[in-house]
């Protein structure tokens, strides 16, 4: 085992107590990311065809699995990735895996759930395999990683069995497992915390785990923006107000993207273990809500001269809801300094009467068409941003 250690074309997991707090994200974690812009198109495009509560289920469901991937690889990475091949073989078979998942998530959809099993079965053994390798070359590490090769191993098994059942049965096995993927760090928190503080130390999320959060959920909102093309694109004669259409939809994802980032960019979460979990656990209703936003955005605007179906509007509005509450509820989880707290604390309560006033939109569908929902969100978005802004600026002016 000390003769691998020394082999550093090779490599062990980097050792917990080695990781770097204010390290740079790598370009490795760069383009692990852009394969989960195939993945999350993938099931847009899905949400986009079929706009229903039904598939909205589904699509979360799978989107919730995607996403647990995700963190997993960029949470081993941030703790116990290194500069050497393992690291990149890892890395490469995960993105393999979830290539894998982005051209099968087509045949869910029509009720064939085959292929996609045997995608999700493979990332879950190399998700598996590498916190077992973490216990392993690290024994000091192994009271830590046994919660997840576990549970892990579990919902291996059951990925296994959902592979001979019919469709009907596999989505309650598939929420079994995801529950089995979710829970070690939520069983293992007291365990984990009492051994850190044994050695002295306690849990901050890096620098760099913080920004990975960002860029995936810039990766999130461009299928707002390649819905908004995509949709206005398949318009054969683009009259005025189709350009209009185009304006709003560009802008509502400019403004989502101005909402989060100032409220919750260039800060560290809290000190605490509990802190990055609520971080990772507020990332998954808010990122999948904003997919669903992009996804309403193409649809609304490919039904531009046929009218507003009330469901899709109800689908949008409930999305960005959950997407605004969401933010809320991060900024909670983010340290706050004087400065961020002059525009922060009276941004949120500005957000929270949004969102009340955004519920109610839909029960006017009747008398709406998508260029008049579309600016009735827009002017509902500028009005937190704008107020932030003026918090920020007022608050500048009376420190100067």
């Amino acid at each position: 085992m000390a003769r691998i250690h020394q082999q550093p074309w090779w490599g062990a997991p980097k050792n917990f107590n080695e990781r770097k707090h204010n390290r740079k994200v790598s370009w490795l974690e760069l383009f692990y990311d852009l394969v989960y812009v195939a993945a999350i198109a993938q099931l847009t495009h899905q949400l986009a065809a079929h706009p229903t509560w039904h598939e909205v289920a589904n699509a979360f469901l799978l989107f919730t699995m995607i996403f647990w991937s995700w963190i997993n690889g960029s949470q081993y990475y941030d703790l116990h990735g290194g500069d050497n091949i393992r690291t990149r073989l890892l890395t490469f078979w995960q993105m393999l895996g979830m290539a894998a998942i982005a051209i099968t998530i087509h045949s869910f959809f029509e009720g064939h759930h085959q292929s996609l099993t045997l995608a999700f079965i493979f990332i879950q053994i190399m998700i598996t395999y590498i916190w077992w390798s973490v216990g392993f070359w690290d024994p000091s590490h192994r009271v830590f990683s046994r919660f997840y090769t576990t549970n892990y191993l579990i919902a291996f098994l059951l990925l296994i069995i959902s592979y001979f059942l019919d469709y009907k049965y596999v989505a309650p096995v598939w929420i079994v497992v995801l529950l089995l993927n979710l829970s070690p760090g939520l069983i293992g928190a007291r365990t984990i915390v009492k051994g850190m503080k044994e050695r002295g130390q306690v849990f901050t999320a890096s620098e760099a785990i913080i920004e990975r959060f960002g860029l995936f959920t810039i990766i999130v909102l461009a299928e707002s923006i390649l819905g908004t093309v995509s949709g206005v694109a398949e318009i054969q004669h683009k009259e005025p107000v189709a350009w209009i259409a185009f304006f709003l939809g560009i802008l509502i994802s400019f403004l989502l993207w101005s909402i989060y980032f100032d409220l919750t960019s260039q800060r560290d979460t809290r000190t605490g273990y509990r802190y990055l979990q609520l971080l990772i656990f507020l990332h998954f209703p808010l990122l999948f809500a904003m997919s669903v936003v992009g996804a309403c955005i193409k649809v609304l605007l490919e039904d531009m001269h046929t009218g507003v179906h009330g469901t899709v509007l109800w689908i949008f509005c409930i999305a960005m809801a959950v997407l605004l509450l969401m933010i809320v509820a991060l900024t909670a989880v983010m340290e706050q300094e004087e400065g961020d707290l002059s525009y922060v604390r009276p941004t949120v309560k500005v957000l929270l009467a949004v969102t009340a006033i955004a519920l109610l939109v839909p029960l006017f569908s009747k008398w709406l068409n998508t260029p008049i929902f579309l600016g009735i969100i827009t002017l509902l978005l500028f009005i937190p941003v704008f107020s932030g802004v003026s918090f920020w600026i007022r608050y500048r002016y009376k420190k100067e």
